[in-house]
């Protein structure tokens, strides 16, 4: 059950039991009997959470230069120069919290002090800004005189991404936020509060408290901690290119080349920092042997650990408009690699399993495809202008095609259970005990080799690797048919039928990859059926 409070004005939720309260009026029997009843609304648990309105502001800057040069009358340079500045996130009225993972904190002895903005040290900002990016660029075009129409081309530059400056920085608003928690030990026959009385009073704590949030060894600890690493660099990219083109007769352009990309310091999910040492797992109780003991996490927000590689050839094919006719065929063959996980990758590869070994994130990228095939058509029926019945009926029709077929997504074995007893920073993987691959007989009930994982020994990280497996590829076929009836002078109506997925393929999702789940090995959705429809529209 959720309500609002609007006299507290808190963002509130809490599990709603009805107790039935029992008044004996005068002249009751001994037995207790019920003269009067009635219903109050009461909570067994509630919380509440109220943050500040923080207001921020940021900037990005650039700059460049960039000029061509025709060396000869068969090859041209292309040479720039580019400046990125993009100026850290600074919050009003000094609401951000930050961490100083060195210091001792007063409550506990241990390292690790909560600190906040106007404090000495301590900026209104995110992260320290960087005026260090300049991206040189160059490329050339060269026209071979060996064969003719031959174009060679080829290129690289430094690309700089976005750091923060998109993110609002109350991730960090520890210090600046109401949060309370009410919970009854007897749900069934007792309560946290009656929704009549709101919440019982709450005090948010003093940021001048020494040891903000913080514990004693040996406590339960009631605060976690979330920041932003001041020493932040720029998402780095280095891209390089190289190609050849070549027209052919009949309009028809054949190219071919490799891309790369290599990048580093990329923005990656949220890390857990108050992992306990695997050489540390044991029965015990562990929140002592925690780096911050005194917190129940120390969380940095979206630290610029990532890397990762790609490299790709492709071959082109592609026909102009012209006699009715265009076309383009695209085939690329490519692998990419890194270790980070993103919220957009078309498959599910996982990462951070131990915060201290990055080595083992390491992978196929959720968007690692190695082969993609894409190709689009359009047939413009001609006109017979001689025959004004055979025109009506067969000419001047546009016929399309789309078509894409790539492999499938990788996907990570992760593991249901957490017997490690160490707080680790992500999901954990089982324990690669065989082939995961099926020789044969792949069913969508039993798509891989389930025997191959095994939950591992207690105290242990499962030794399977990330994106382990690879799903069903994906075939799509698209058709499009279409054409311009002539009412009247000014007056004309379009037909169009659209049909996606017209072979009816079926492609399906990746299977339950979870060991210990119900659905484990099991194909159970796929992408959409064929679908077919039809407009019809006037143009006055």
């Amino acid at each position: 059950f959720g309500y609002n409070n609007e006299s507290n004005d808190l963002s509130s939720s809490g599990n709603l039991v009805f107790n039935r309260l029992i008044t004996d009026l005068p002249g009751a029997s001994n037995t207790g009997e019920a003269y009067a009843s009635f219903l109050v609304g009461a909570a067994n648990s509630a919380s509440l959470s109220k943050t500040d309105v923080i207001t921020s502001r940021a900037a990005y800057w650039a700059a460049y230069v960039q000029d061509d040069y025709r060396i000869t009358d068969r090859l041209t340079l292309n040479l720039g120069l580019r400046w990125d500045v993009e100026t850290p996130r600074a919050v009003d009225n000094n609401k951000l919290n930050a961490f100083d993972r060195n210091a001792i904190n007063p409550v506990s002895g241990t390292q690790g002090v909560v600190t906040f903005a106007g404090q000495p040290d301590v900026p209104n900002t995110s992260f320290d800004a960087n005026y260090k990016n300049f991206g040189p660029r160059v490329g050339f075009a060269y026209k071979a005189p060996f064969a003719r129409d031959l174009v060679i081309r080829g290129g690289g530059g430094f690309f700089y991404g976005p750091n923060l400056s998109n993110s609002v920085t109350t991730g960090a608003s520890l210090g600046f936020a109401d949060n309370a928690s009410f919970v009854t030990s007897q749900g069934d026959t007792a309560y946290a509060l009656l929704l009549a009385n709101g919440y019982p009073a709450y005090t948010r704590p003093s940021i001048d408290a020494p040891g903000f949030g913080a514990v004693r060894l040996g406590q339960k600890p009631t605060t976690a901690v979330t920041f932003f690493d001041r020493k932040r660099p720029s998402p780095t990219s280095y891209q390089f290119n190289f190609d050849l083109q070549k027209e052919l007769p009949g309009s028809v352009l054949v190219e071919t080349g490799y891309i790369g990309n290599l990048s580093h310091h990329l923005a990656a999910n949220d890390l857990s920092l108050n992992q306990v040492p695997a050489n540390r797992f044991g029965p015990d109780d562990t929140q002592p042997l925690r780096p911050f003991p005194q917190f129940s996490n120390v969380t940095l927000l979206n630290p610029t650990v990532g890397n990762s590689s790609y490299h790709g050839v492709f071959f082109k094919t592609e026909r102009r408009f012209s006699n009715g006719l265009s076309f383009l065929a695209h085939y690329t063959f490519s692998k990419f690699i890194d270790d980070v996980a993103s919220g957009d990758e078309f498959g599910d590869p996982g990462s951070y399993m131990d915060q201290y070994n990055r080595r083992l994130d390491k992978g196929l990228s959720g968007t690692d495809v190695p082969h993609h095939l894409l190709f689009t058509g359009l047939y413009e029926v001609r006109q017979f202008k001689t025959n004004r019945a055979l025109h009506l009926v067969a000419g001047g029709w546009q016929l399309g095609i789309y078509m894409n077929v790539q492999s499938g997504a990788n996907f990570t074995v992760f593991d249901s259970a957490n017997t490690t007893n160490g707080f680790p920073a992500g999901t954990l993987r089982p324990n690669l005990v065989g082939d995961p691959w099926l020789s044969s007989g792949s069913t969508l009930q039993r798509l891989f080799n389930t025997a191959a994982f095994a939950h591992p020994p207690n105290f242990q990280f499962g030794n399977s690797p990330r994106s382990v497996l690879r799903g069903p590829g994906s075939n799509v076929v698209d058709f499009s048919v279409a054409k311009v009836f002539r009412v009247t002078e000014r007056v004309k109506t379009e037909f169009r039928g659209s049909f996606f997925n017209v072979g009816n393929f079926a492609n399906f999702d990746i299977p339950g990859h979870t060991l210990g789940n119900s659905d484990f090995g099991i194909i159970s959705s796929a992408k959409p059926a064929r679908t077919v429809q039809m407009a019809l529209r006037f143009i006055l």
